[in-house]
Order: structure tokens, then C-alpha cells, then sequence
């Protein structure tokens, strides 16, 4: 069993695992792209929350070697997190956002709404949660760390008697005010860093706390 493998077999029902990139050259955000990369392949459907551009997405996707529009509206579901504030107009298969007037406190509003309207057509008890990366949200909200925090209790309002596993992918330098929040809201917590010149992932919280490992060995 590989690392990838054994890292989302390790998430209990209804758990958060956390990839903390610490270090940008430690490809964290590369190695969050792996793990969703074995879920796709694996045929398990999967919610993306977008923070980051779509195109950048799909071409850091296209990297690893996966088409991303041979499983949107399959498999794979993405909220346009950064369409949505940026008025990024879209008519993509699969790809959903926001529009009008968005403000941190309206964005949540209207991202319940739309919530509550999925879930009567989607059963998304089969469906994995995943963000990339949640550190954008540092350059799309005025209070990033409040916006998070309403998104999150709304996750825990919307999707209860659910019980999804969720993977945050968050790179810890580009919006270290999330760190704690992201830190205790997780099961597991992975940080990427790099030791003696080599891209390794360290199990800070979890059952394998202080696991280390090379992130890219078997890749």
C-alpha cells in the first residue's frame, strides 16, 4: 500500500485530514493534488472548494497527468470560490458559483442558500470534501479569518447527520492566520517541509504523529 493510500485510509468517518504546507518549496500543494488524484482514479466522488483560479487548477491537474473535464459533472463537483468573488462568468459542466454583489458576510448567506438547494438534489452522503487551497481566501475576504470560520460552522450546519471526509490542502505562508483554526479543527494534520534538502511530510496530529516521510519517493 502506498503512502497516498494508507495517508486516506487513515481518515475516520466524518474526519479531517489537514496538509499543511509550511515551506512553498516542499510542493505541499503538489502532494494535496496526488491525494485528490487517487480519489478521482479510484472512482470515489469528490466536492472541490476552489480558493484558487480554475485554469491554474486544471493545469497544475494536467501536471500529474489527469484531465480534469473528463470528470467534471461525474465524479467531481467544484464551487468556484474565486470565481465567485472575482464576477468570473462560467458555463463549465460541474463548476458552480456565486453571482451579484458579494461581500465576506453575503457570500456565506448565499453560499447557505445554495447549499440547502444542492442537497436536495445531490446525495451527498458519498461525496469526499476537498479545498484548494484554503489559504486563497486570504486574497479574496477582508476578514479571512471570520469568513473561514462562518464557513466552517455552516459546513457543520448543512451537513449534519452527514458524515464526509474532508481533505484541506493549505499552504501556511501565504495566510498563517488560518493555521491554528485549520490545526484544531483536523483529525490528522500532514505538514510539508524540507529536511536535509529532501520534500518530506511530518504526521504532526493523528494516530501516526510523528510519522516522517518522503512526500515524492513513490511518485
Amino acid at each position: 500500500m502506498g503512502i497516498i493510500e494508507e495517508l486516506v485510509s487513515s481518515i475516520p468517518e466524518g474526519g479531517i485530514l489537514a496538509i499543511i504546507q509550511k515551506e512553498l518549496e516542499s510542493e505541499g500543494d503538489r502532494f494535496g493534488l496526488l491525494v485528490l488524484k487517487h480519489l478521482l482514479e479510484n472512482e470515489n466522488n469528490v466536492f472541490l472548494f476552489l480558493y484558487e483560479p480554475l485554469r491554474t487548477f486544471m493545469t497544475n491537474m494536467e501536471n500529474l497527468g489527469i484531465n480534469v473535464d473528463e470528470y467534471l459533472g461525474e465524479n467531481l463537483m467544484i464551487f468556484d470560490v474565486f470565481g465567485s468573488m472575482n464576477k468570473i462568468e462560467r458555463k463549465i459542466k460541474g463548476v458552480y458559483k456565486l453571482s451579484g454583489y458579494l461581500d465576506d458576510v453575503v457570500f456565506v448567506s448565499k453560499l447557505k442558500e445554495w447549499a440547502i438547494k444542492t442537497l436536495k438534489t445531490t446525495n451527498i452522503a458519498n461525496f469526499w470534501f476537498f479545498t484548494y487551497l484554503s489559504s486563497g481566501i486570504c486574497k479574496l475576504f477582508s476578514n479571512p479569518l471570520l469568513t473561514y470560520k462562518l464557513i466552517w460552522a455552516l459546513r457543520e450546519e448543512i451537513l449534519k447527520g452527514y458524515r464526509p471526509k474532508t481533505i484541506i490542502t493549505y499552504s501556511q505562508l501565504e495566510c498563517p492566520i488560518l493555521e491554528e483554526t485549520v490545526y484544531l479543527a483536523s483529525d490528522i494534520v500532514l505538514e510539508t517541509r524540507i529536511i536535509n534538502g529532501k520534500k518530506v511530510g511530518i504526521i504532526t496530529k493523528g494516530p501516526n504523529e510523528n510519522l516522517i516521510f518522503e512526500l515524492f519517493k513513490e511518485v
